[in-house]
């Protein structure tokens, strides 16, 4: 299975590319500041919650604009494609009909476009390290493994989703409930260390935790990640992707019927 895919994005590379590029122009062909946004969005988000924590209720970490930054890039990235995904045959079910493109093909180019954007949310990062004086160590690098297990966890969730998202019409608008939800009972906005510890340990059940605390960590605090917890969540990945190319492949020829 994962043989038959690696095979199909070598087929598809052309495809891929191409959509790749379309996708990023198109998400900012309709605006006035064009891929400002990628720059303005996450940052007006932090503001936000910069301004509800910090100012309004006088909580927050040290550098709490640069702690929840951390954390929202990720979670952008997590949510833009995990939503996309849950409709993305649907969507596409035009050109799906008249030219035969596996399917698994739809949430890994948004997987690839939202990493774009993340990585362009960096800028924004490094200029706020400036600012607030923090000085990265040498396990800034050690990011590369924390954004290789993200993608692969973010990628596995929307292979599931583009399956399931045929046959559950309001996949979408649940969707947007979970990850609101899901966003609260994350670490985004606040620390562990104001979690009661006989609770601490479901955080960790969190896949959230592992990443925000990782970033945190390479970014913020010159640690290490938590490498156990990203293995753990790697493996769980690697399994989800296997389920879900599994389920793409088996109903490839049927979701036109559905849709």
């Amino acid at each position: 299975m994962i043989i038959r895919a690696i095979n199909d994005v070598s087929k598809y590379k052309d495809y891929l590319s191409y959509n790749i590029r379309v996708n990023l122009r198109l998400k900012v062909s309709n605006t006035l500041l064009g891929y400002f946004w990628w720059l303005l969005d996450p940052l007006l988000q932090m503001l936000v919650y910069t301004i509800i924590v910090a100012f309004i209720f006088d909580k927050g970490e040290a550098n709490f604009p640069v702690f929840v930054f951390c954390a929202l890039l990720s979670w952008k990235w997590f949510s833009s494609t995990v939503m996309y995904s849950a409709n993305c045959i649907k969507a596409n079910s035009g050109v799906l009909n008249q030219v035969y493109v596996p399917k698994f093909l739809l949430p890994f180019q948004e997987t690839v476009v939202n990493l774009i954007k993340f990585l362009f949310g960096f800028i924004i990062l490094l200029a706020m390290l400036v600012f607030f004086k923090i000085v990265p160590t040498l396990h800034f690098f050690e990011i590369i493994i924390i954004i290789a297990s993200n993608f692969l966890f973010i990628f596995a969730v929307s292979l599931v989703m583009t399956h399931f998202g045929v046959f559950i019409s309001d996949m979408r608008n649940f969707l947007s409930h979970v990850n609101r939800i899901w966003w609260y009972l994350s670490p985004g906005m606040y620390s562990l260390d104001i979690v009661p510890e006989q609770y601490s340990w479901l955080f960790w059940l969190n896949p959230n935790t592992t990443f925000f605390e990782s970033y945190r960590n390479v970014i913020m605090y010159g640690q290490s990640p938590h490498y156990i917890a990203l293995f753990i969540w790697t493996s769980i990945s690697c399994l989800l992707i296997f389920y879900g190319l599994r389920k793409l492949y088996a109903f490839d020829r049927s979701y036109s019927k559905i849709v």
